[in-house]
């Protein structure tokens, strides 16, 4: 097996491991894992097979070198960040984003997935803002007036798989990974949070992957913001319903739009139909709910991604076995099962070695 020390960094990074962990498990100096990560020193194979199970990850998983992936740096550019999110959990969705593409890549890289919808690609230097974007976004994808009823079915009609995940902090809401090798986006969305923050943190990333092509600008986040709004809230239907809307009134809207209260109050500010007061007045009631903006009371059901479930029903349906399946994604059969097929299993035991 040749080994790229640029994975372990990653399979580190997505376990949530540290060079002391790996060195106490396995028995060696952290010196020695620092050379091992750096690439000045060859691990032994039984190096590797600790480490493997350690981090739960097949020990080939260490061979790998998929050119697609694009570098660290740019998984900070393509997700929605608060200023305030803490560096490690960031480093670790980074690292976990990476291996998805992986695992996703090789799943769909023999694979002809239909796209029924074309995944547009318009420029902020082409059109006069981000709302003509999103109504352009709206009419491609044949969206009919009125709410979205099934913002993550419309997004995979287009082919780019949505997969629900623990990103590891509710402030990292989805983060996006423009196209790689087999041709495609993906958009990993916070399985930790409600329903309507899900739907707008995936309007959010969808204006990412839209609008700015792996381009970082300083205002990238709110023209992200303003398009999710606009394409889940179109202007010319909403306006009329969030003019000096009251508060009382947002639960049945919510229950409409399929978005959160706290988008509402956005977009009427945006609109200017409430005046800076007003909005300052809803917002305060906002925060006095028992759980505040956190979790809004009037949630609905989640929309469930199906499109990579649906392939891998496939490749059953031409004779695969999940083993064989799991050894095509180089992960584990419990990781397939749990990750990618939704099934609730016990954790696997850890066994020393």
């Amino acid at each position: 097996m040749t080994f790229n020390y640029l994975m372990l960094t990653t399979v580190k990074d997505a376990a949530g491991l540290t060079q002391s962990a790996i060195a106490k498990h396995v028995g060696v100096s952290q010196a020695t894992v620092s050379k091992i990560e750096n690439g000045f020193e060859e691990p032994s194979a039984a190096f590797l097979e600790s480490v493997a199970q350690l981090a739960g990850v097949p020990v080939e998983v260490f061979a790998a070198h998929d050119e697609a992936l694009l570098p660290p740096t740019l998984f900070d550019i393509f997700h929605k960040k608060r200023l305030t999110l803490p560096q490690k959990p960031l480093k670790k969705a980074n690292a976990s984003a990476q291996l998805t593409r992986m695992e996703v890549g090789r799943l769909l890289r023999t694979f002809d997935v239909h796209a029924i919808l074309p995944f547009p690609s318009l420029s902020l230097d082409e059109h006069e803002s981000t709302s003509e974007i999103a109504a352009l976004v709206r009419a491609i994808w044949r969206s009919p007036i009125g709410p979205i009823q099934n913002l993550v079915a419309l997004v995979e009609s287009t082919g780019t798989p949505v997969l629900l995940a623990d990103l590891g902090h509710e402030k990292l809401g989805a983060m996006s990974l423009p196209g790689a090798e087999y041709g495609g986006h993906i958009i990993l969305l916070n399985s930790k949070l409600p329903a309507s923050a899900q739907r707008f943190a995936l309007a959010h990333e969808v204006g990412h992957l839209v609008m700015h092509q792996g381009v970082a600008s300083p205002e990238m986040e709110k023209e992200a913001d303003s398009f999710a709004s606009a394409l889940l809230l179109p202007a010319d239907e909403v306006r009329p319903r969030l003019r000096n809307v009251r508060f009382r009134d947002l639960g049945a809207l919510k229950a409409y739009w399929r978005v959160s209260l706290a988008a509402l109050i956005y977009r009427a500010n945006a609109l200017g139909v409430i005046t800076e007061r007003h909005y300052r007045t809803l917002n305060m009631e906002l925060n006095k709910l028992p759980n505040g903006r956190k979790r809004e009371p009037g949630e609905f059901p989640l929309e469930r991604p199906q499109l990579i479930k649906s392939v891998i029903n496939s490749y059953i349906e031409d004779g695969y076995s999940l083993d064989e399946l799991a050894h095509l994604m180089v992960i584990h059969e419990h990781h397939l099962r749990t990750k990618y097929l939704g099934e609730n299993l016990p954790a696997p035991r850890l066994r020393l070695v």
